[in-house]
């Protein structure tokens, strides 16, 4: 599966539209196929094949395109991968390997983090194009609230790196009650 690095922290259930221009780019979801999956790492300059060792799997789930033509598309993750090798291709396309790695399921949302979901339902109703991604928002469970609140915060994406091992839902949403309240418990 093709492996596109990108300074984007997606977790399970998020999406994002991407632009794509870069010949290799559109290689990449032309051979996407029926199943329109790719991967994308998250990436860093210092490694060899300039990503993480996980990536976002994703589904292309709508395709347009941006006033100067350039190919827009909105995927959406499926879930988290292990990278088990990469190599690139003669034009510079990575290519990987990867097995599944496990992530947060749903999970009922606890009262006391309701304010979470409260401030995430605002954010999306100040920004509609961000809502417009998400027809069916589940403001109701713990780990789709906490994804999407972790994806739109202005922190680099290393820094919430942190979050796609799989037993750090209660970290996360006490992370979150932490910047949203400016208490600790």
């Amino acid at each position: 599966m093709a492996l596109f690095p990108l300074p984007v922290f997606l977790l399970p259930g998020g999406v994002t539209r991407l632009r794509i221009f870069e010949q290799k780019y559109l290689r990449m979801v032309k051979e996407a196929g029926d199943d329109r999956h790719f991967a994308i790492g998250l990436y860093k300059s210092a490694t060899e094949y300039q990503t993480a060792p996980w990536a976002s799997w994703v589904e292309i789930i709508d395709f347009g395109s941006a006033e100067d033509d350039i190919l827009t598309i909105d995927v959406r993750s499926k879930g988290l991968l292990d990278i088990e090798k990469v190599w690139m291709e003669s034009d510079g396309l990575r290519q990987a390997h990867f097995t599944e790695r496990m992530h947060w399921t749903r999970t009922e949302l606890l009262p006391r983090y309701q304010h979470i979901s409260d401030e995430l339902a605002r954010i999306f109703n100040q920004n509609p194009e961000l809502a417009a991604l998400y027809p069916e928002p589940r403001f109701e469970d713990a780990a789709w609230v906490a994804g999407r609140f972790l994806e739109v915060l202005p922190f680099s994406p290393e820094h919430k790196e942190g979050f796609c091992e799989s037993d750090t839902l209660p970290q996360a949403l006490k992370f979150l009650d932490t910047i949203l309240t400016g208490q600790e418990d």
